[in-house]
């Protein structure tokens, strides 16, 4: 393992000596006819972008966390009132290193001494990289200038050339990523593997063919798509990468029978949970790599955004038997205690419920309820906590942080064949029933759509499978994979669900303590203002002094401060870009 990580620093150390990308300046200073000679060094170099372009434990967690169902203490700046493209930035040299990095390999690869398989491998390692790259771009900018080469510093022509149509970028994308597929081995000594390529192929080609569906114009022109058909050619290839890897038998859902924890087991464990997790960032606690998150989720300062899970959302996970909580008549006024009760058990592996504790520094168990210095709803996340409060310290943590788990790729099949018009309760029963099952809850077939769901996404959805399966997806993919529930949301052009009202739990009325995490105590009061003697065992919320809350309802409300504009699908290219490069036109309603 040491050797391991020696080697990705050393390949880190080479790569970033090729930061001058889209600069002026020498860029090419690996001497490359006589670095690229073995495969030894292959690897040293495909180890290198591993550790360079796979994303850190913040990144994959709090790092894209604007979405629908997270109340949090800030808005994005993209959401905010009046942003423009001047406030614009990542279109710098950094933002483009890796595709350098990525291409240098490509042009350089063929000169090591190796069979051409070999070769074929790190090639397929490298458009496997180029494919994440590109993708990116193309859910942040749409349109984006297509390189699969190195540029000189003196060619101003590909320097700044014009933006390629996101069209023809995603099906380059599409190659790379069937390279990818087609040409990665599984080889003990390099860390990308085959299967990954298949589920990110999944999540493209999902991405991709919602995405076209639902978007009848190409956002960054305004204009219709040029392939009509597209969708649907890329929800199939979805469905085709999905079905390779179920159909290998590599993998399953992690299921012991304990369905009170088998879920969270998944993201404790510091080797990963192989069965389930095709993907995961690793961290080390003997290699002193460590990662912050429990700090993060139980800080009320500024590493933290309070990020909350809002009550709407917690409205949608069904009890137990499969019935739908919001279909009981007194479901806007039960308590946080009965809210958790006899419910979906991911609810309680994802935030801190009635029964949670977590160990002392000598062990002993401490009885813990969420903080309302930490939440804005009552609800608080617990999803990656280590639970003990040795970890609630920087960077004492070293679980890692799945990235891709085989429940997405069953989660991505079902949405597919459901957009597609395949779904049936053959293909249910396959996917999403044992995702259902091992959280406790019974998997049987929806009878008809939800109304509950159907008015949470807006009325733009009435098809019972799509609702169920945008209910599974929320849930079983709660805050993964940097920001994977914006991404569904854009995808599905759910843009204005990112304004909708972010309520707390039921607290009845102002003015009365009331036991707010289920101990039997009360704990809580809202109240216009706080009384000049407070009782120490109450916390007090004081609407007089808070610019985060109005009381309706017998709930609190957290200020909603997001702005929502359909030119926001995309973010607009940088205007400190364009000035540089004036070839560079700006997306559909950012001039």
């Amino acid at each position: 393992m040491k050797k391991i990580y020696i080697c990705l620093a050393l390949a880190a150390l080479f790569c970033s000596s090729c930061d001058d990308y889209l600069d002026k300046r020498p860029i090419a200073r690996m001497d490359s006819e006589k670095f690229f000679a073995n495969e030894e060094q292959l690897q040293l170099y495909a180890n290198g972008l591993y550790l360079n372009m796979t994303p850190g434990a913040e990144e994959l967690t709090t790092g894209g966390s604007t979405c629908d169902y997270l109340a949090r203490n800030t808005t994005t700046a993209l959401l905010q009132k009046n942003f423009t493209a001047s406030q614009m930035s990542g279109w710098t040299i950094g933002a483009w290193k890796d595709l350098f990095r990525v291409n240098y390999f490509l042009e350089h690869m063929d000169k090591a001494a190796c069979p051409p398989e070999v070769v074929n491998h790190y090639r397929g390692i490298a458009r496997f990289w180029r494919a994440l790259f590109y993708f990116d771009k193309v859910k942040t900018y749409g349109d984006v200038p297509w390189y699969n080469h190195t540029i000189d510093a003196k060619d101003t022509t590909a320097l700044y050339k014009l933006r390629d149509d996101r069209e023809v970028v995603m099906d380059s994308v599409l190659r790379d990523i069937n390279y990818a597929c087609d040409h990665i081995v599984n080889r003990g000594e390099t860390t990308v593997t085959p299967w990954m390529a298949l589920a990110v192929k999944s999540r493209i080609c999902l991405f991709e063919g919602t995405y076209r569906k639902y978007h009848a114009v190409n956002p960054s022109t305004g204009q219709p798509w040029k392939e009509q058909d597209a969708s649907q050619r890329y929800l199939k290839d979805c469905i085709d990468a999905s079905e390779k890897i179920i159909n290998s038998g590599q993998f399953s859902l992690y299921n012991t029978g304990n369905p009170e924890s088998d879920y969270r087991h998944v993201f404790q464990q510091e080797t990963p949970v192989r069965q389930e997790v095709i993907w995961a960032k690793e961290y080390s606690a003997d290699l002193s790599s460590l990662h912050n998150l429990t700090q993060i989720f139980v800080s009320s300062g500024n590493l933290s955004n309070r990020w909350s899970p809002t009550q709407e959302f917690v409205n949608t996970y069904l009890n137990r038997d499969g019935s739908r909580f919001t279909d009981a008549s007194d479901y806007a006024t039960k308590t946080f205690a009965q809210n958790c009760s006899n419910r979906d058990c991911r609810l309680a592996q994802e935030i801190m419920a009635p029964g949670y504790s977590k160990a002392s520094n000598n062990g002993v168990q401490i009885p813990t309820s969420p903080n309302w210095s930490v939440t804005m709803t009552g609800y608080q996340v617990i999803k990656y906590n280590m639970d003990g409060t040795y970890y609630e310290v920087t960077n004492h943590c070293s679980n890692a942080i799945p990235i891709i788990r085989y429940a997405e790729i069953l989660l991505n099949v079902a949405e597919a064949k459901a957009e597609l018009g395949q779904m049936t309760e053959k293909v249910w029963n396959q996917t999403i029933r044992p995702i259902r099952e091992r959280a406790g809850v019974n998997g049987g077939a929806p009878a008809t759509a939800d109304p509950y769901l159907v008015n949470y996404y807006n009325n733009m959805v009435s098809d019972k499978w799509i609702l169920e399966i945008r209910r599974e997806r929320a849930i079983e993919l709660f805050f993964e994979a940097a920001g994977m529930r914006y991404d569904d949301l854009m995808r599905w052009k759910e843009g204005e669900m990112l304004v909708k009202s972010q309520s707390s739990i039921y607290i009845g009325e102002k003015g009365r303590a009331v036991d707010s995490d289920g101990d039997g105590k009360p704990d809580l009061m809202v109240v216009d203002k706080a009384p000049g003697k407070k009782d120490k065992n109450i916390t007090y919320i004081d609407l007089s002094k808070t610019r985060f809350y109005t009381f309706e309802d017998g709930r609190l409300y957290v200020a909603n401060n997001n702005v929502w504009e359909n030119r926001k699908y995309l973010h607009p290219i940088p205007t400190a870009a364009r000035i540089k490069n004036p070839n560079l036109k700006q997306n559909d309603g950012w001039e």
